[in-house]
């Protein structure tokens, strides 16, 4: 294994101020990030409801969301293409975050230009997510790169955390801003691209560790991904996040549930994502930092049960005040919160060595296609009142967190063997 990997070229190497580069962009994609949770009630209000009925709406929008949010499910390929195709003095990383940044300069620009529904429409909003999406899973690339074990928890919860910070300010402020008739959806989606444009080229900033002299430009580790593909660990690993992706898709429909199942308007709805946002960087930091400090299993286990929980409490929320709503919102974000960074923990432990990157990328990929395609179009078809209803479709997402404690337990164990172990098994 490289010296560029061990512990002690990491822990020489650290910076604390990465953690403010860390937290700076995921700041900057909560906030986009909010933007684009909302696009399904964009498509409602602006394609749909004109032409359908309520809950017909609601379906074709979650629908067609899941599509948009396909690169999301494909980080493993930009995590191959980082650690696989350099560009000599310019780096391994970096030169993704320009072409995310190009991708977004173009997607952000022209998504809210659309008045009625065509599949370019389709194509801007994935161009949009490829901005995200690429950026995201180059710096979680990066910082795998530069991160020594003891402060791992604290990177990824400093991450979630300025996720949900974000959210929180934009979940607020874009709602009024969407509310208001002089600035409304244009405005509202050219801030939130404006800002994480700026944050993919800030990444630019953040220090890349030195190709070695004897690498080519174009590689392909072999070696490396042949050892990770026999290793166990990657799928059980992959089954853990296959399954807890699908568990926390509630992130991805909660303004759909709040718009279709209260009596919420978009400044309510976007107080919610607010509210939502700022327990989930209260849970993300604070269980981030103790993952650093306590047993992971049972973190994972608690996680899961008050996760649970709450999520049956959503059958409530059809009958409940403005009050109880929020404060079901705002416990949902914090274990939401606290249950990703754990389960990004996870991911982040079993990716090690020369294609550590392709592996984080390709455990987030399979996290990302849970939560924001499969689990999306499964409660979008099952929301319906003639099949179970938003409510009842939810609680599927209960199912899969309870199932994926299982692969979790084994994961976990597989953290603690290869800690004792100078060189991991991949």
């Amino acid at each position: 294994m490289s010296d560029r990997y061990s512990e002690e070229f990491l822990e020489k190497n650290w910076k604390e101020w990465f953690l403010a580069i860390q937290g700076f962009f995921y700041f900057a994609q909560g906030v986009a990030i909010v933007a684009i949770l909302l696009l399904p009630i964009y498509m409602q209000e602006i394609f749909f409801e004109p032409l359908y009925y309520q809950d017909k709406a609601i379906e074709l929008s979650l629908y067609y969301a899941g599509i948009i949010m396909i690169p999301w499910s494909a980080k493993l390929i930009f995590g191959l293409l980082s650690d696989n195709v350099g560009f000599g003095k310019f780096g391994r990383r970096k030169p993704y975050f320009v072409f995310a940044g190009v991708f977004g300069i173009i997607g952000w620009v022209c998504l809210p230009l659309f008045g009625s529904f065509n599949w370019l429409f389709i194509i801007v909003g994935i161009l949009v997510s490829l901005c995200v999406a690429i950026s995201d899973a180059i710096l979680d690339s990066l910082a795998v790169d530069v991160t020594p074990q003891k402060r791992r928890g604290t990177m990824q919860g400093v991450g979630w955390g300025g996720r949900g910070l974000g959210m929180a300010v934009a979940g607020y402020f874009l709602g009024l801003i969407i509310a208001n008739d002089k600035l409304g959806w244009r405005v509202g989606f050219y801030i939130p691209g404006a800002l994480i444009i700026i944050a993919c080229f800030a990444l630019l900033f953040f220090p890349e560790p030195k190709q070695d002299p004897s690498e080519k430009a174009v590689s392909f580790k072999k070696e490396g991904y042949t050892q990770a593909l026999k290793n166990k660990y990657t799928w059980i690993v992959t089954a853990f996040m296959i399954l807890s992706g699908t568990g926390i898709t509630v992130v991805s429909v909660l303004s759909s549930f709040l718009k279709g199942e209260t009596s919420l308007e978009i400044e309510g709805i976007g107080l919610g994502v607010t509210i939502f946002a700022l327990g989930m960087f209260v849970g993300a930091g604070v269980i981030g930092v103790l993952g650093d400090h306590l047993p992971l299993f049972p973190i994972l286990v608690a996680s899961t049960v008050v996760y649970g929980g709450l999520i049956g409490l959503m059958f409530l929320i059809p009958s409940l005040g403005i009050y109880s709503v929020y404060a079901i919102v705002i416990a949902i974000g914090a274990i939401n919160g606290g249950y990703e960074a754990t389960q990004m923990r996870i991911g982040m432990e079993h990716s090690v060595g020369p294609v550590a990157g392709s592996l984080y990328n390709w455990y987030m990929s399979i996290s990302n296609l849970g939560q924001l395609t499969l689990g999306t179009m499964v409660i979008a078809n099952l929301s319906n009142p003639d099949i179970l209803g938003f409510p009842l479709a939810m609680q599927l997402a209960t199912v899969f967190l309870v199932l994926a404690l299982i692969p979790g337990w084994f994961a976990i164990r597989g953290i603690k063997k290869h800690n004792k172990e100078e060189v991991p098994s991949i």
